[in-house]
């Protein structure tokens, strides 16, 4: 999601220390992870146990990391948090998390989120709300063939591939347990975006003049299959999803879409992970509908960027239709236990879009490269990436692992 412009380390540390969640007495729990049996994913407190009350928490902390396009971005952050036991695939029962922060070229962002994972037996609740203005986002025109010739980018023409984007919106995900590690989530969401161009020439001005205003109301279901280990630092396991959306952006549209994702842990200190994801819309979708996939956990940017295909500008390629793949090998160069590592990381990404063609595996975009992940205490990652593809090279900087 953001380019590198590099991390402040010891502020990033300073802040970590404050998110730490490591028990005065840190004795492994008897807490079970999320199992394939529903006997282990059920055990909570009955008759006269009395589940322990875990104080909630306040961490807050500046940061600075980098955006797509629009340079560096001076953050400020408030956790508010219920610690989940030591050994739990999460970090936290529930979190209040408020961010704000704004880039040297006026893009700016705040954003109010919470997560409740563990807060009740056999539901996760997550709640959205966010408004961010991206200054440079990347419009190159609409399907699989459109090229990006870095000469025209000119002093007369320097926002040829870009344009302005703002979006307002909120949203809640309800997620309920059926069977084991087989659960079933609802998404609302609504969302204003608005696309307005820059100074001098542009594809987009072009393509749409120089303003586009959008609302979106849509509905997201979807069925989920998670055997993760960690959900924060996964080692091993699956996270299958498969689902369905419904939303009035432009004439209104219906999407189907599917994100499968494994991890293998062969040798301590390494893993592999690999994603594919598919999503078909039919319909006159938004213009902004087609650059999101609504993935369980968090929506997945599409198709360029480092949260889909890191050898591409964000932004790069849209279509109504993206089918991708990502194979990547993490493996600890220094490892300090509970305090963190420093993770080398290399990675294949491969991805195609359509804009009403049928679904093929022809034209593939594939390129590839490696970065380094800083993990700072059990819930912090940083992660740069330096890629090589199509369009030559590029870097980029993510905050989390990729999948």
């Amino acid at each position: 999601m953001r380019r590198p412009l590099g991390l402040l380390f010891p502020a990033l540390l300073w802040a970590a220390r404050l998110t730490a969640q490591i028990p005065d007495n840190p004795e492994p729990s008897d807490t079970t992870a999320l199992a394939d049996t529903t006997e282990a994913a059920d055990t909570t407190p009955t008759g006269s146990e009395v589940e322990p009350k875990t104080p909630w928490k306040t961490s807050y902390f500046p940061y600075l990391t980098s955006d797509p396009n629009d340079g560096p971005v001076f953050a400020f952050r408030v956790h508010y948090f219920q610690p989940a036991e030591y050994d739990d695939r999460v970090t936290s029962r529930a979190a209040f998390t408020s961010e704000a922060g704004i880039t040297l070229r006026g893009g700016r962002h705040v954003i109010l989120r919470f997560r409740a994972p563990q807060l009740w037996k056999n539901w996760r609740l997550k709640t959205l709300a966010a408004a961010v203005r991206e200054v440079r986002f990347g419009y190159f025109g609409l399907g699989n063939e459109t090229t990006e010739n870095k000469d025209l980018v000119t002093p007369a023409q320097p926002f040829l591939y870009r344009v302005r984007r703002a979006r307002y919106g909120g949203q809640v995900d309800v997620t309920r347990r059926i069977r084991g590690p087989l659960q079933v989530a609802l998404l609302g969401n609504v969302e204003w975006t608005r696309f307005t161009t820059l100074p001098g020439p542009s594809l987009f001005k072009s393509d749409f003049g120089p303003e586009l205003r959008e609302t979106d109301v849509s509905s997201r279901v979807a069925l989920v299959y998670d055997t993760r280990d960690k959900e924060y630092n996964t080692h091993q396991g699956l996270l299958l999803e498969a689902g369905a959306q419904a939303g009035t952006g432009g004439n209104g549209y219906t999407r189907l879409y599917t994100v499968l994702r494994g991890y293998l842990s062969p040798r301590e200190g390494t893993v592999i992970a690999a994603r594919f994801a598919a999503s078909g819309i039919s319909g006159t979708p938004s213009l902004n509908a087609r650059y999101i996939i609504p993935a369980w956990e968090d929506q997945i940017s599409v198709l360029g960027g480092s949260y889909s295909h890191r050898s591409f500008d964000s932004g790069r390629l849209a279509g109504k239709g993206v089918l991708f793949g990502n194979f990547e090998v993490r493996h600890d160069l220094l490892a300090f236990g509970d305090l963190g590592a420093i993770t080398l990381i290399g990675f294949v990404d491969a991805g195609r879009v359509f804009e009403g063609e049928k679904f093929t595996t022809k034209d593939l975009k594939v390129g590839g490269g490696g970065g380094i992940g800083l993990r700072i205490l059990r819930s912090t990652i940083f992660t740069i990436n330096l890629a090589g593809g199509p369009d030559g090279f590029n870097y980029s900087v993510g905050s989390g692992w990729m999948f």
